[in-house]
């Protein structure tokens, strides 16, 4: 399994990458089996009925690999199977993104595809695991090659080509934007995924949130899974809690590559804790202009242009890959989003700081065309908002999507909930950016200059973690964590 180039982020297992990539190698190999093909176009007909003409070659994404099945008038239908190693909870993300599509479908007019059945791994005769049969969505390609910069080579990661044309820039943003809008309106009581009752009579937040970061810790440290959240949420605070719990386990369970020596491991238990210390005190993001019965909001992690279909006429037609969407803090929307030059800030060419010099003037475009597109939504929803305004007696508006966005940039709280996001860049974003916003100068950017800030327990137990640590590099054999020693370990770090 290939791995970019390290800029801006913490190093993941190589071990753990050599025995994932030997692991998925097999599973891959029984995929394009021609008795697995024969089975899977059985299967597909067995919820699609037609007449078949073409079984094409297996294709292998990011988390998924996917069949695709064409009939003889012209229409196709694909199953779409989540792989082994990559992806390590099939059953329950396939269940939750499911319900997701349905409830978007159902409450916007974004294009998803439609869901003929999905079934567990037991309902598989290939052996392959769980899986989704839905329709195929004929386009011509993903909007993100038709951002993509021309020049690059086709094994660099994407970056969003800087001579496009405003105009073909604002009608594809001017689309992004649309489907973001529609997301924020879908509102919920709690944090996490949504599920589907038996029936599919009600779709409602029953389960825990299924993040990309909960994926990723489990696939890149030796983590067992009874570490990670197992409810639902009822408030932003106690899931910023849990995301800065998940730092310290991926910290924590990473047996190599985490740190490069003591002090290393001294900065990164630090961050965590001051992190953690901050969440748990309700002082992450205090000044938010947003109050607490806004709800919760649809936000889709894997939201970005390569899952985004478009026609000739470069017209939205369709939108896939929900497995990583949630009701989640509305903050998380209300962030500008980070694909507007098609790569993440960790991994651009010279840093943060030249990704955002390169960000701000296309966010000014996007949030121009954010803006078009409230006006256009406002002009058809005039009538329901002037009966509700009448109906509560309060005339008090709501800041738009533009310009929670706009503040978020200006007062950089996206930093906040990037950090907050992702384990494996939150101690650059953390060290470089957050930590003398909340607590003042820092000359050296590091652990000493704030351990006056941590208990006298986070300071003990720093030096047996850091002892630890140094230990676990000498070992050439993997831990293999049980799941009473794991949560003891973990609790006793969360102190």
């Amino acid at each position: 399994m290939p791995s970019k180039p390290r800029f801006l982020c913490t190093d993941k297992d190589d071990i753990v990458w050599q025995e994932l990539d030997e692991a998925t190698e097999m599973w891959l190999l029984k995929s394009s089996e021609k008795e697995t093909y024969h089975a899977i176009a059985e299967l597909i007909l067995k919820y699609k009925n037609g007449q078949p003409e073409q079984m094409y070659p297996v294709i292998k994404g990011g988390y998924n690999i996917v069949y695709r099945l064409e009939y003889k008038d012209g229409t196709s239908a694909i199953m779409r199977i989540p792989i082994k190693g990559i992806v390590p909870f099939p059953e329950e993300k396939i269940r939750y993104e499911v319900a997701t599509m349905r409830y978007v479908a159902t409450n916007t007019t974004i294009p998803v595809p439609h869901i003929h059945y999905h079934g567990t791994a037991h309902e598989n005769p290939t052996g392959l695991g769980p899986f989704i049969i839905m329709d195929y969505i004929e386009h011509h390609q993903n909007m993100s090659r038709e951002l993509l910069d021309p020049k690059r080579a086709a094994d660099e990661s994407p970056i969003l080509d800087p001579n496009i044309s405003e105009k073909k820039l604002e009608l594809l943003y001017g689309q992004m934007a649309n489907i973001l809008l529609q997301l924020s309106t879908l509102k919920f009581p709690r944090i996490g995924s949504l599920v589907e009752e038996e029936g599919g009579n009600c779709i409602s937040v029953k389960r825990r949130p299924l993040i990309v970061n909960m994926n990723d810790i489990i696939v890149h440290t030796s983590a067992p899974a009874s570490i990670l959240p197992s409810q639902a949420y009822g408030s932003a605070d106690e899931w910023y809690t849990a995301l800065a719990d998940m730092h310290m386990a991926q910290l924590a369970f990473q047996q190599n590559d985490a740190v490069s020596d003591e002090d290393d491991a001294r900065d990164k238990y630090t961050a965590r804790q001051l992190f953690r210390n901050l969440a748990t005190e309700k002082r992450l993001l205090p000044n938010l202009s947003t109050s607490a019965d806004e709800g919760f909001r649809l936000f889709s992690e894997d939201f970005r242009p390569a899952n985004v279909l478009l026609d000739k006429d470069l017209r939205v037609v369709g939108v896939i890959d929900w497995e990583f969407a949630y009701a989640a803090p509305a903050q998380f929307s209300f962030d500008p989003p980070w694909w507007l030059l098609l790569e993440e800030p960790e991994w651009w060419p010279g840093g943060y700081r030249t990704w955002m010099e390169a960000y701000e003037p296309r966010l000014r475009t996007f949030l121009r065309v954010m803006e078009a597109e409230e006006e256009k939504m406002a002009a058809t929803d005039l009538a329901q908002k002037a009966e509700q305004i009448s109906s509560t007696g309060s005339g008090k508006t709501e800041l738009s999507l533009s310009q929670r966005m706009r503040e978020s940039w200006e007062k950089r709280t996206w930093m906040v909930n990037y950090a907050a996001r992702k384990s494996w860049a939150f101690d650059f974003v953390w060290w470089k950016f957050l930590d003398e916003r909340y607590f003042g100068p820092n000359e050296d950017q590091d652990f000493q200059a704030r351990l006056e800030l941590l208990s006298d327990p986070q300071r003990k137990v720093m030096d047996k973690f850091v002892a630890r640590k140094m230990e676990e590099g000498k070992n050439v054999n993997m831990v293999k964590w049980k799941d009473e020693d794991s949560t003891k370990y973990l609790t006793e770090l969360l102190v």
